[in-house]
């Protein structure tokens, strides 16, 4: 590619591409590293409006600073190329993580949900909001970092010249449905959006899917969330209802604050009793029903540029302004409401209770396959759906009706169109394989087609028992998955405990020792000791070896006995001579006499002139008694 921008940002790769900008892997050659740089498309470039949403998206960025959100080095324009320069986040989306994986363990999930939530948190602080919260704009880092990225559409409350009125730009899939009403984007649609990542970070799909997205916005609107219990027992209930209360529809049921949800999540694995939540509004009024139209929901103009349509069409709107003024008094639209809602009133009696056609009950479908349905409805003269919706069921084997739209016991009539769901199989769940063996669990998940990954650690099990499993009982795998894997964790077996083998003979510690496997190096040494007792080892009494080393190795110091030589001490004088002997562990007594008067030698006049065991002699006994003779003064 080889491009430089503003002389010192070299272009490698392009990375990503969004509606506004294209996204560039790319050397910083000042500082020599690697950095990702958003620059805005061409044909925007030349846009006052869009040029002003990019630099709007830069000064929110730049303001924040927070380990779980990507990092904005440098804001700037290069020959009419307008550019953002941030942190390069190796790594892959929560998408992919979730399109490769599948619903996460539980651990894992809460563990990244609290590190967007904090990253959140602290934007919202600086009165930022996202606006756009989902998996495609969240970064996950090989070491499991998680990042948010991608202010494109980020709202500064401050910033009122550019938001005059909010526009709904986000994925339907995580929109809240305030949102959807056409409402202003406030702390608590960020939260919304994060209740659904959760969901989806634990059921490995969104909540909501439809054929078109006014069909997707009002299911978030009407529908609750499918139970995630019910897919997934294990889920702790203090778990869902986080994220039943941060996607409640009713604002005064909702998380406040990121911070509110983030202390709620810090918590809920210690509260094991916890009920499930469930709002009571049976003493509230309900609210008028707002009916928006869908261009409302999806249009992505900015607010100037609707201002700029509105001032070219202006000629032609003259009629259109009169009847909008009028509308503005209250009494004028309660009427057209009023109207509108009998005019519907009265189209829905007569298709549902109009002309010959008499209604029906539903009759239950559901355990039936597709062609004896088809069957059954033909006597009401009521069709089948040609698109039929299929899903894992935990009931019904692949082929059989899961569902019917309407119902069972629901009024139907001819010409009626019915939607079926149909069973793709059911879930495979997953046992309890601890306490067994290695050998038999992995006989057991080979068999339902899982990989069986190993980890090994010591305990006080039997060698090759499973004590853990990565994916609990109950878990709900989709049978249409091919890439199913599991980690065991397998016992090694207890430490192998060195004993105290000083003071017993050579042989039984030998035996003992390579009884456990050591192998023993002997090394001798005089000792007062019997010959052939252990003295010493290297190894002292305690020290662990854990079960699955077989590099064992021990030395043994052996006595060989008391061995000690006689030395001479004739001609020390005796206290000399006494202290030389005890040193070398003898027990001496002594006799002295008066120098003979004829025939004696006057060399030993006060000195030693005899020992009871001559010089030389070599004793196995510590303590032998020698006695020395020496002449008196």
């Amino acid at each position: 590619m080889n491009k430089i921008i503003a002389e010192r940002y070299e272009l490698i790769d392009i990375i990503g591409q969004g509606g506004m900008a294209d996204v560039y892997l790319a050397n910083d050659t000042i500082l020599n590293r690697t950095i990702a740089i958003k620059i805005l498309r061409t044909s925007l470039a030349k846009d006052p409006i869009y040029i002003a949403r990019f630099q709007r998206e830069a000064s929110a960025a730049a303001a924040l600073s927070h380990k779980n959100i990507v990092e904005i080095y440098d804001v700037g324009e290069d020959n009419d190329q307008y550019y953002i320069v941030m942190e390069y986040v190796p790594g892959r989306t929560l998408k992919e993580l979730i399109a490769k994986r599948g619903a996460l363990h539980v651990m894992e999930a809460i563990d990244i949900m609290k590190q967007v939530l904090s990253g959140t948190a602290r934007a919202h602080q600086m009165g930022i909001i996202h606006r756009d919260l989902k998996p495609q704009n969240i970064l996950v880092t090989d070491t499991g970092t998680a990042k948010i990225a991608d202010f494109g559409i980020a709202s500064i409350q401050s910033l009122t010249q550019f938001t005059q009125t909010d526009v709904i730009m986000g994925s339907l899939h995580y929109l809240a449905p305030e949102l959807a009403r056409g409402e202003k984007a406030t702390v608590q649609s960020d939260i919304y959006a994060l209740g659904i990542v959760f969901y989806e970070l634990l059921r490995g799909q969104v909540p909501f899917n439809g054929e078109s997205p006014v069909n997707i916005a009002l299911k978030h609107m009407q529908e609750d969330l499918p139970s995630l219990r019910e897919f997934n027992p294990s889920i702790p209930q203090s778990v869902e209802n986080i994220i039943i209360k941060a996607t409640a529809k009713n604002l005064n049921d909702r998380y406040k604050s990121a911070t509110e949800m983030l202390e709620d999540l810090q918590t809920c694995l210690s509260r094991t009793d916890e009920e499930k939540l469930v709002f009571d509004h049976s003493d509230e009024v309900n609210d008028p029903t707002i009916v928006v139209n869908p261009r409302q929901i999806f249009d992505e103009e900015e607010p100037e540029e609707v201002e700029e349509r509105a001032v070219e069409k202006k000629n032609n709107n003259g009629k259109g302004k009169q009847i909008l003024e009028k509308l503005k008094n209250p009494k004028v639209l309660a009427g057209v409401v009023a109207g509108v809602v009998l005019i519907i009133g009265i189209i829905c009696y007569f298709l549902l209770f109009g002309g010959n056609k008499q209604p029906n009950v539903m009759p239950d479908l559901v355990g039936l396959k597709q062609s004896e349905a088809e069957k059954i409805l033909k006597d009401y003269d009521v069709t089948i759906n040609k698109t039929v919706f299929k899903e894992l069921s935990d009931d019904y084997k692949k082929g059989l009706i899961t569902k019917t739209d309407p119902e069972k016991g629901s009024s139907i009539k001819e010409g009626d169109v019915i939607t079926i769901t149909v069973s793709k199989g059911k879930y495979i769940v997953l046992d309890d394989y601890t306490g067994l063996s290695y050998d038999e669990a992995k006989k057991k998940l080979n068999k339902i087609g899982f990989k069986v990954d190993i980890k090994r650690e010591v305990s006080d099990k039997k060698a090759g028992t499973v004590l853990e499993q990565s994916l609990e009982k109950g878990y709900k795998q989709d049978p249409t998955d091919k890439d199913r894997t599991i980690t065991l964790t397998i016992s090694k077996g207890s430490y192998v405990i060195l004993d105290d083998y000083t003071g017993m003979s050579y042989d039984d510690a030998y035996n003992k020792l390579s009884g456990l496997g050591f192998n023993v190096t002997k090394r001798e040494q005089t000792s007062d000791q019997p010959a052939g007792t252990v003295i010493d080892q290297n190894l002292a009494k305690g020290y662990k070896v854990d079960p699955t080393d077989t590099n064992r190795n021990i030395t043994l110091t052996v006595s060989t006995g008391y061995s000690q030589t006689v030395p001479s001490v004739v001609g020390l004088t005796p206290d000399s001579a006494k202290s030389n002997l005890e040193n070398l562990g003898f027990t001496v007594s002594m006799e002295g006499t008066q120098f003979p008067e004829s025939g004696g030698d006057e060399r030993y006049i006060g000195a030693v002139y005899k020992q009871s065991i001559a010089a030389g002699t070599k004793v196995d006994k510590k303590g032998t008694t020698i006695t020395i003779y020496y002449y008196e003064d």
